[in-house]
């Protein structure tokens, strides 16, 4: 009985986090998404740039930053006397961590707007604009967004962790590894599938958004539309966001000197460490492309995006339970599979939507000129779609990169990761050591596109 109150305890703790930081993500998300659109050409780059790098940062730098700035022993806790660790403190760093997803999902919903559409009623303005016009285009793509952001707060433990925050992930986690109590994990671990699989039968039927380079109305006229006021107020509101999620944790990691006295030390240290992140990235990346090349044709839909919505913790589980005497457990070639198997939809989408771009005309006229197999791949389809696989590429490397939480029960030895090692010392304090070994993983990420513009420059020389 007591079992069952404490987990009722922990999933309304998780229900309650996951439903505030959407609701926060969801808010800043949007008012983001209406300056964006609303934005010219050139802010536009900047700010889906922006929002790209920030959904892209490493989680244990902004909860660094943040615990490093209004923790117990922060540096603006006497002047700002917020208490991060709560569940409002989780939650808005979960939200600055989420933020972009409704950003991005809106912005694909907008820039399917129209010119007709805001000329055809020209006292359309202002909120009665947003309430009549934009809102209407954009609930659907905005509840997708909250929807995936929810299952990703839910499922998400090294943040409420590192906060003493209890919640349900934590409850499972500790099940597994702790208590060793297989049966109370399963038990614990019910809402955790049961969330992701309501959320695939919700978004089942309605079209993703896709966000692209450019819309038919022109920004100019939305921005008149919107009125002055308004438009200044969501272009301030979205600078004090990219300020708290991007501005501060880079400004505080680049400006302790601490940080750069730490790294050459911990390079010297722990090269096998860096090494293991990058190839554990770098392969699973590889392999899921490789896999949705092979799989495209198949209609797998958001099934094949289950295992990325089911805490990894719990697929970690389910290999020791499945691999466990086997030549494969524990070893590296087991993390690359499961993190494989995590990300696989994304691999799979990536490369599905690029085939559906692709000039038809141009792949009949090559195979009837005889290109097959590898030539008609390399000739007609990797120039049309090659930017595409190597984006899906570099997204599913940026999340295994990140990852803890699949990682976490089946390190095998000599295995640890950049993301490990931080979670670990995050429980410590070491904020100096975790700032190094941030930068380092920052350098990992900006790695592969180094190594693209390089290859491409090379590649040009030699044509």
């Amino acid at each position: 009985m007591n079992d069952f109150a404490v987990n009722g305890a922990l999933l309304m703790n998780s229900l309650v986090l996951g439903v505030l930081a959407s609701l926060l993500a969801g808010v800043a998300g949007y008012v983001a998404g209406l300056t964006l659109v609303a934005s010219g050409p050139r802010w536009r780059r900047v700010i889906v740039v922006g929002a790209i790098v920030s959904l892209a940062l490493p989680p244990f730098l902004i909860t660094n930053t943040w615990l490093d700035l209004l923790g117990n022993p922060g540096g603006i806790r006497r002047w700002l006397p917020l208490n991060i660790y709560s569940l409002p403190g989780a939650a808005s760093l979960l939200a600055l961590l989420t933020w972009p997803i409704t950003t991005l999902f809106a912005m694909g919903a907008w820039l399917r707007l129209e010119s007709p559409q805001l000329e055809a009623d020209p006292a359309l303005r202002g909120g009665k604009l947003v309430r009549w016009l934009l809102w209407p285009m954009a609930r659907v793509a905005v509840a997708q967004a909250a929807m995936v952001t929810f299952a990703l707060v839910l499922n998400n433990f090294s943040v409420p962790v590192i906060l003493q925050v209890p919640v349900f992930s934590e409850e499972l986690w500790l099940a597994f590894s702790t208590r060793l109590n297989d049966a109370g994990a399963a038990f614990a671990a019910w809402p955790m599938v049961l969330v992701p699989l309501v959320a695939m039968l919700l978004l089942r039927r309605s079209e993703i958004a896709w966000p692209r380079s450019q819309g038919p109305a022109t920004a100019a006229a939305l921005r008149r539309q919107l009125g002055t006021p308004m438009f200044r107020t969501g272009a301030v509101l979205t600078a004090v966001l990219f300020g708290l999620s991007l501005g501060v944790p880079l400004a505080q990691l680049s400006a302790s000197a601490r940080t750069w006295i730490e790294l050459p030390i911990f390079l010297r240290a722990s090269p096998d460490v860096v090494l293991n992140s990058f190839v554990c990235a770098a392969l699973t990346a590889t392999l899921c492309v490789a896999m949705g090349l092979v799989l495209r044709r198949l209609r797998l839909g958001v099934v094949s995006w289950l295992p990325f919505l089911i805490p990894g913790v719990l697929i970690g589980r389910a290999a020791i339970a499945i691999f466990n005497g086997t030549a494969l457990y524990p070893t590296v070639a087991l993390v690359i599979l499961l993190f494989a198997v995590r990300y696989f939809g994304i691999g799979w989408t990536g490369v599905s939507f690029a085939f559906q771009s692709m000039d038809r005309h141009q792949t009949d006229a090559a195979r009837l000129g005889g290109a097959r197999g590898w030539t008609l791949f390399r000739q007609v389809h990797w120039p049309q779609i090659g930017a595409q696989l190597a984006g899906a590429w570099y997204v599913t490397y940026l999340l295994t990169l990140w990852d803890v939480e699949t990682l976490v029960l089946i390190q095998p030895p000599g295995g640890e990761t950049l993301a490990l090692r931080i979670f670990n010392m995050l429980h410590y304090g070491h904020n100096a050591q975790v700032n190094a070994t941030c930068v380092t993983l920052l350098g990992l990420a900006v790695l592969p596109l180094g190594l693209w513009k390089a290859g491409g420059w090379l590649l040009g020389r030699v044509r």
